[in-house]
């Protein structure tokens, strides 16, 4: 008897082709499941949002930005959080509750609104909320009604110095 390395799986592969392709391929899907996962995993375990605009915030308050879906009763009660179309906001009444909070020095709302200015969308803030962002005015002063405070990026490409007028859309 002469032996013959690889000779079963050989004899298969010429045999029952479908069967090594079902094989192989199953074994192909199942490595790239687990790599995916493997990255996933490596992602979540090294991926971290540095928080930027409340980094100073002791205590920050937000809104639950969920809604929840309670369906049947009993062993067959089932809850399921859905996502709000828009976000949430906390109501404007609760600053002053937590002003009034036993070790509160002061509490500040900001509110957040999307902005329109020239061919890029940004963010507005309250001027309120600035004492959080560990930023301070380099020029100029803050803000009146109809006024505005630019970060030096924006104003650098809006061409804006302090006094100039700009164009800025609100959805209001």
């Amino acid at each position: 008897m002469r032996f013959v390395p690889n000779g079963l799986a050989r004899a298969a592969v010429r045999f029952k082709p479908a069967s090594f392709v079902g094989t192989f391929v199953a074994l192909l899907m199942a490595s790239l499941i687990v790599s995916a996962c493997g990255i996933l995993l490596e992602t979540g375990l090294r991926a971290s949002v540095p928080a930027e605009r409340y980094a100073h915030a002791p205590v920050v308050a937000a809104a639950d930005q969920y809604e929840y879906v309670v369906t049947g009763s009993g062993e067959d009660r089932e809850e399921e959080a859905v996502p709000l179309p828009d976000t949430a906001r906390v109501d404007a009444g609760l600053v002053d509750r937590a002003a009034r909070a036993p070790g509160a020095r002061a509490a500040v709302a900001d509110f957040s609104f999307p902005v329109r200015g020239g061919d890029g969308a940004l963010t507005g803030h309250g001027w309120g909320s600035h004492a959080f962002t560990g930023t301070a005015l380099a020029s100029g002063s803050a803000p009146r009604g109809g006024e505005v405070v630019l970060d030096a990026d924006t104003a650098r490409t809006a061409k804006a110095g302090v006094g100039d007028t700009i164009v800025l859309e609100t959805a209001a």
